[in-house]
């Protein structure tokens, strides 16, 4: 038998348990640095950052013409973030929220107005920098940040943004990384920019002063805070737990929730009020109605039984649902070296105000380089229009013009840069009007140099114009959506004095847990664990199951996994099905969840389908039996196809799948799949299902649905 040799040059000399971990911290990091976790300098994440970067190359400032959002968030992603468009869809669609304290993006079309909204699809929908967004961009034009290489090498982006508010206290932050947490409160503008020309003039301000500056958060969701326990440990140290309660009040024998928590989804609410109904713990309720629309916003009306107190089931309401919970602040952000910690809100305003000083630093020192240059060149012309024959005589008793260069160099004591810029000067500008403009524009350039020369040397002179651009900033927000929406109520008491984030306290544990297409895990919402497995599909091909064991005993609403960034979809899969993993590039690949070890709540996934290299993502996550006439439904830009699930064969996890849609000409991304246990018809008749190598249909699926079993 023939020993091949090893090539030493593919050996590593390294453990195994070491590389992996190496890998591990690698990953970690960048999940920390470059996708979860916020500046604390612009108050952006990269993904948010490279958007509004984006969207101002593309001119899509306020008053001109919106862009389709699918076309922004493909740039995005194709010129300068590697991650999913959905992603970056989903992080637009926030930035354009109603409920948002300062709307960033200025969005066209069904973007959310109330929490758990979901948006139109990007094709259907429009968006450009609101005015806020473009105070966060305005500088760029100006050298104001350092540039960077995008992460191929292509294009160069920002490292952080010009922002001429600091959006990290205005509107909050949510973030899960490795390791790392944040979970910033939004704030009133007013009060921020307030706040921040406070500090600006006297950094060394008491905390009292600046509590009676900032004294609470303000969401864009309403609402009220609670009692004052927990807020003055948040803004001195960034950490600090403090009561949120909704807006819910009686309205006849009425009761009507009209605000949320933040955070909370109104179908979370209405959900948890059902749960508690079946359960027996609200027997005093004969009705709940969900009255929200885009116009009113939310209302939801509970009718409480004939004899029970509305205002009763209001404290009940408060005790046993989300509607009043525990907002655990966790104020993380990269420093300067990109390296995550906690800061107060004192530290967070410091970092923005210590940006503003190298903005304005950044920007005289590219200003000053152009007046400098400008003013060289008028000099030397008023040198010249003292004698403007002899330089004419110079000029004409030239034969080439390196000799005319010369010539006027020797004869009026200029250098070649400004003896160029007098040969290329126009006839006209030998009038003595132009030579009144000319010793203008000298004593204006002279007055600018000395402005930005002071600039430059005086922190004493920075500091007054950071001031008056915050005041000039501050009128951005001067209308009446920006009066204070969250209530500060500090005599008042929590219904009960612990609780989860979700705000349900002294909830009976329910151990039929639920999971929901968005990866979170409850005990009032979503699927049953108990009747399946819960499964998870992350679109860089992650696959997770989970049986729910060593899931704590329930007070909030738990992630499916640590990180669910970029997760795809999840649910819960039948007894003796399938997952059928769908990718981009038209590959499939159909796992056995009895050959993958489930995780639990610690578990952020592991490999799936491996995507090509090109782009390639997965799409769908489809549970799958492959019984009777089972078949899935995948689409392309130029073609349909019928596949039968039967013909798709069980592969383990890791591998590339198999080809089931055979692409047209020109064609070669897959844009949705869909299944359906009883096969698909067109217009009332029958599609036949064909095996893996049928090519597909030409055209659009128009007419084509699921059967439905007569």
């Amino acid at each position: 038998m023939t020993v091949i040799e090893q090539n030493p040059d593919l050996v590593l000399d390294v453990s195994a348990d070491d590389y992996w971990n190496r890998y591990q911290l690698i990953f970690a990091l960048y999940s920390v640095s470059d996708r979860a976790i916020p500046s604390a300098y612009d108050g952006l994440k990269p993904g948010q950052r490279r958007l509004l970067y984006q969207m101002y190359s593309s001119n899509l400032l306020p008053g001109n013409k919106p862009q389709k959002s699918s076309k922004v968030c493909s740039a995005v992603t194709g010129n300068l973030h590697p991650h999913g468009g959905a992603a970056m869809y989903g992080a637009a669609a926030l930035l354009a929220a109603d409920f948002q304290r300062v709307k960033i993006i200025d969005g066209q079309g069904a973007f959310p107005r109330i929490q758990g909204d979901i948006p139109a699809a990007d094709r259907y929908t429009e968006m450009r920098l609101s005015p806020a967004g473009a105070a966060l961009t305005a500088e760029l034009a100006d050298h104001a940040v350092p540039m960077t290489d995008t992460f191929d090498g292509e294009w160069t982006e920002p490292t952080v943004l010009p922002a001429r508010f600091p959006v990290l206290l205005v509107n909050g932050a949510v973030g899960i990384a490795e390791g790392w947490a944040t979970k910033v409160p939004a704030h009133n503008p007013r009060e921020v920019m307030a706040a921040c020309r406070a500090l600006l003039a006297k950094p060394t301000l008491s905390d009292d002063a600046l509590m009676e500056l900032l004294p609470g958060p303000d969401w864009g969701c309403g609402g009220s805070v609670v009692g004052s326990d927990g807020l003055r440990d948040y803004v001195t140290t960034g950490k600090g737990s403090f009561t949120v309660r909704g807006t819910v009040t009686v309205d006849g024998r009425n009761v009507v929730i009209t605000e949320l928590p933040p955070g909370v989804a109104s179908s979370t609410v209405q959900e948890r009020i059902r749960s508690l109904i079946d359960g027996g713990d609200l027997p005093g309720v004969a009705d709940m109605s969900d009255l929200t629309d885009r116009r009113n916003g939310l209302r939801i009306v509970v009718t409480p039984k004939r004899g029970h107190d509305p205002q009763q089931l209001v404290t009940s309401l408060l005790a046993l649902t989300p509607l009043e919970g525990t907002f655990a602040a966790s104020l993380v952000a990269l420093d300067a070296d990109r390296i995550p910690r906690w800061w107060s809100v004192r530290e967070l305003i410091t970092s923005f105000l210590s940006l503003r000083d190298s903005v304005v630093v950044r920007r005289s020192e590219h200003r000053l380089e152009k007046v400098t240059a400008r003013r060289h060149l008028v000099s030397g012309l008023l040198v010249v229009h003292i004698d403007i024959d002899a330089a004419v005589a110079v000029i004409r008793g030239s034969d080439t013009v390196d000799e005319a260069r010369a010539g006027l160099c020797e004869r009026f004591a200029i250098d070649e840069v400004q003896a160029d810029y007098v040969l290329a000067m126009q006839l006209r500008r030998l009038t003595k009007l132009d030579v009144i403009e000319l010793r203008a524009e000298a004593d204006k350039l002279d007055a600018e140099h000395a402005q930005l020369t002071e600039l430059l040397e005086s922190p004493k002179a920075r500091k007054k114009l950071i001031d008056a651009e915050l005041k000039q900033t501050a009128k951005l927000f001067g209308g009446a959506e920006f009066d204070r929406r969250t209530a500060l109520d500090f005599d008042a008491t929590p219904v009960s004095g612990a609780g989860g984030d979700d705000g349900a306290r002294e909830r009976k544990p329910n151990p039929a847990w639920r999971l929901d297409h968005q990866g979170i895990l409850s005990d009032s919402h979503g699927d049953l664990l108990t009747g399946g497995l819960g499964w998870a599909v992350w679109a860089d091909g992650r696959i997770k199951f989970t049986t729910g064991a060593g899931l704590p005993t329930k007070v909030r609403d738990v992630a499916v996994a640590p990180d669910i960034t970029g997760l795809l979809a999840s649910g819960v899969l039948p007894e003796g099905a399938h997952l059928a993993l769908i990718t981009r590039r038209g590959k499939v690949l159909r796992i056995d969840p009895a050959t993958v070890n489930p995780q639990g709540a610690a578990g952020n996934g592991v490999a799936g389908v491996r995507l090509a290299a090109d782009g390639d993502e997965v799409i769908a996550a489809l549970p799958i039996t492959g019984d009777g006439a089972e078949a899935i439904l995948s689409t392309s830009a130029k073609g349909w196809k019928v596949t039968a699930c039967s013909d798709i064969p069980v592969k383990g996890r890791g591998g590339a799948g198999v080809g089931f849609h055979p692409f047209a000409a020109g064609d070669d991304m897959l844009l949705s799949a869909a299944v359906s246990r009883t096969g698909f018809t067109r217009n009332g008749r029958k599609v036949r299902a064909e095996n893996r190598a049928k090519s597909s249909s030409k055209g659009t699926p128009d007419g084509v649905v699921p059967a439905i079993i007569q």
